[in-house]
């Protein structure tokens, strides 16, 4: 129970350097974003987006059913490939370093083949907070808060739909871990944990008693994110830390249910605590004012 306890903690501080690194660099990637747009302040582009990812999630399955290991593995490493390159080419570009496009897709390029020789929980990890910080960052600055609050309902919406009726996620969790695609957080439960031996969501109970590890997607840091990183961008950095102190609230929650043996759907959790914690600085704001 001592190392189960020591995974959950670690889960949580993931989370919360992902979040606090994002705020970090916020600065950074302010300079290069260039401004909303259309699309950001329109309350239909999650929609988008959510419909997008329902269709790429649907061919995913049918590849993994068909047995097509080698083309699954491809789609996943070509995107998070493509996915550090677009995120780490900001920060190099603020400082204006030259070669910023080959040094952050050759950074990409030398992660991509390090998951593929040595697939373990580490790597995974460190790969994931690349690829949440970054695109959290740029879906952040391209969104304003409308569209932020939008995307963070609707994806909390088929996340539980996707883990409770459907269970396809369930179904997709289990093949990103038989077959090591870098989708999800690893935080390891066993000492002799390995990352390489995981044969699925259901091997992660020895015994049916201890859990060898726990897993967070990608997503479930992304998302709620996300609308810390447009809060503190469209209101200010203490919008930014609320929205993240209720996400971190709810995670609690969340672990609890974990614990209770079910697989657990974790933008529901999380999105709802991110908003709540939006709202409460809001109330607290306007309340301020009218004193």
């Amino acid at each position: 129970m001592r190392e189960e306890a020591k995974a959950q903690l670690n889960m949580m501080l993931l989370f919360l350097i992902s979040n606090l690194l994002a705020l970090a660099l916020l600065p950074v990637y302010q300079i290069y974003s260039g401004g909303l747009g259309e699309a950001g302040n329109n309350p239909w582009t999650p929609i988008y987006y959510l419909i997008y990812i329902i269709i790429v999630t649907a061919i995913i399955l049918i590849i993994a059913k068909l047995g097509k290991k080698g083309l699954l593995k491809a789609i996943f490493y070509f995107a998070i490939a493509w996915a550090m390159w677009y995120a780490l080419f900001p920060f190099f570009f603020y400082f204006g370093i030259p070669f910023s496009d080959f040094i952050s897709l050759g950074l990409a390029i030398a992660l991509t083949i390090w998951m593929l020789k040595n697939p373990e929980w580490y790597v995974m990890d460190l790969v994931g907070i690349l690829v949440t910080v970054g695109i959290a960052l740029i879906f952040g600055l391209s969104l304003s808060l409308i569209p932020a609050v939008v995307l963070l309902s609707a994806f909390a919406i088929y996340d539980a739909i996707a883990v409770h009726f459907t269970k396809h996620m369930i179904t997709l969790a289990d093949s990103v871990i038989e077959e090591k695609l870098p989708a999800m957080f690893v935080l390891p439960a066993k000492r002799d944990y390995s990352f390489k031996r995981a044969k699925g969501i259901k091997s992660t109970k020895t015994g049916g008693k201890e859990k060898e590890a726990y897993y967070m997607g990608f997503g479930d840091v992304l998302i709620p994110g996300v609308l810390v990183i447009s809060s503190a961008h469209n209101l200010n950095l203490i919008a930014g830390v609320f929205v993240l102190a209720g996400s971190l609230l709810t995670m609690l929650l969340l672990i609890e249910m974990v614990n209770k043996g079910k697989p657990q759907p974790g933008l529901p959790f999380l999105n709802a605590g991110a908003l709540a914690g939006l709202l409460f600085y809001l109330l607290l704001r306007q309340s301020l004012y009218l004193c």
